[in-house]
């Protein structure tokens, strides 16, 4: 009867797959929700405090013939480099399902591995998709009205 039963083969490369998938679909979407958090902002007051005291030292430093200050570098932003991380994942995630189909491993961890990689490079093109066509509807509108908002 052993001769007969299907060898005991361990999804290795669908399990691996199955958590790349996962992982770059969370990251993926934490990184979407990060664009819609809103900056933190300052009242009026201070930024019109902080305008004068720019004004102020520019204008001494005019005066007194010193150079301009070397602005500071901004801070380093790691998102891009997060969501090309997140997108080689889900590439692997699906690399790794296609191993675990041809070595004949169980078929569920596989597919999921399959699903999650494509779904999450899928989800992010179109969520890019879409914000590019909400900001031409939005131009496209602005323009259609300009003559309304401009007096003429």
């Amino acid at each position: 009867m052993d001769e007969l039963s299907a060898p005991n083969v361990t999804a290795k490369f669908g399990f691996f797959g199955f958590i790349l998938g996962a992982i770059s679909l969370v990251i993926l979407v934490v990184q979407m929700s990060a664009l819609f958090e809103p900056e933190p902002e300052k009242s009026a007051a201070t930024t019109i405090g902080e305008i004068a005291a720019e004004i102020k030292d520019s204008a001494a430093r005019a005066l007194s013939g010193e150079p301009a200050p070397v602005a500071p570098p901004p801070p380093p932003s790691y998102g891009p480099m997060i969501t090309i991380v997140a997108l080689v994942m889900a590439g692997a995630a699906m690399i790794s399902g296609g191993i675990a189909l041809y070595r004949h491993e169980p078929t569920r961890l596989p597919v999921l591995a399959i699903g999650f990689g494509t779904s999450a490079i899928v989800m992010h093109f179109v969520f890019w998709l879409a914000l590019l066509i909400c900001g031409i509807v939005l131009l496209v509108s602005i323009m259609n009205n300009l003559g309304d908002i401009l007096p003429s």
